[in-house]
């Protein structure tokens, strides 16, 4: 683990959402540019794809999108927000921590690149869970790092595979009555839109495609009802294999967390704004305000 991090601003700036969750393929005789070789870097698949078959592009493409976490930013009015005040509960400063904008970087800062020489102000120590549903871990402590440790491990199992299928169990396995559908997530949209670019089945086990990936850093956006609600997001490193082609590059997720009291859970009313995604470890992460995780 790469131990860098620096402080969110909300003052950065902003760029345009892509409208589209895919990369644009290079065309015909187009080169192919691979990242520089660094010790993080486990994959050369870019050097690769100029001999691919169709196919196998268009899996690469759609892979790419994933890791990214590429798509159209969630629209705050697509959730099942309750109508009515919700007692107990600010849903005005929800969803506005949830839906105030994050700085985005350009695609190539997902790639494996130089690493920072700067030394992290902190770490962030997630704690560990104390039990588990039938999917995926989901008993983690009361605290902003709980509901951090509860997205890694959502997005850890979640994306292995790259099966839509697999992430909507885990994500569905936490999601709270009026929780965003996870349809709407940029996670699962993109794993679905790369399936169906790779004209493979929509869901299910694909034998020559894995997607394996590990939380290297994390972001506290912010937190309200006396820190019962909880914006977080995670930045880890994904590596793929399709087709046998390695590709490795970061990708991040964000969203909105609620304590019920014994669990943290995909919150209901606004969908959290998309995450800043950079390679771990890297000055744009440091930019974006992740922190580098350690388990206790």
């Amino acid at each position: 683990m790469n131990p860098n991090g620096a402080p969110f601003s909300p003052d950065e700036p902003t760029r345009p959402t892509p409208s589209s969750p895919f990369p644009t393929p290079p065309g015909p005789g187009s080169p192919v540019t691979a990242p520089d070789s660094q010790p993080r870097q486990r994959g050369r698949g870019g050097l690769l794809l100029a001999s691919l078959g169709a196919l196998a592009m268009l899996l690469l493409i759609g892979l790419v999108a994933v890791i990214l976490g590429l798509g159209k930013d969630p629209d705050p009015g697509l959730p099942g927000a309750p109508a009515s005040v919700e007692p107990g509960w600010d849903l005005a400063a929800e969803t506005a921590l949830a839906t105030r904008p994050m700085p985005l970087l350009p695609e190539e800062a997902a790639q494996p690149h130089a690493l920072s020489t700067r030394e992290p102000d902190a770490l962030i120590t997630l704690p560990p869970a104390g039990g588990r549903n039938d999917v995926l871990a989901d008993e983690f402590p009361p605290t902003p790092e709980g509901a951090l440790a509860q997205l890694a491990e959502l997005t850890r199992v979640g994306l292995q595979g790259a099966d839509p299928q697999a992430y909507e169990l885990a994500y569905n396995s936490i999601a709270a009555p009026g929780a965003p559908q996870v349809d709407s997530s940029v996670m699962h949209r993109t794993l679905m839109a790369f399936r169906q670019a790779g004209r493979l089945p929509k869901q299910g086990v694909v034998s020559s495609l894995s997607l394996t990936y590990t939380p290297l850093a994390g972001l506290i956006k912010g937190t309200t009802d006396g820190g019962r609600y909880a914006v977080v997001c995670v930045l880890g490193e994904a590596t793929i294999m399709a087709n046998g082609t390695p590709i490795t590059a970061g990708g991040g997720d964000c969203q909105a967390m609620r304590w019920n009291g014994q669990n943290w859970q995909i919150a209901p009313g606004a969908q959290a704004a998309q995450a800043p995604v950079a390679w771990p470890g890297t000055d744009e992460a440091f930019g974006a305000g992740y922190i580098p995780l350690r388990t206790s």
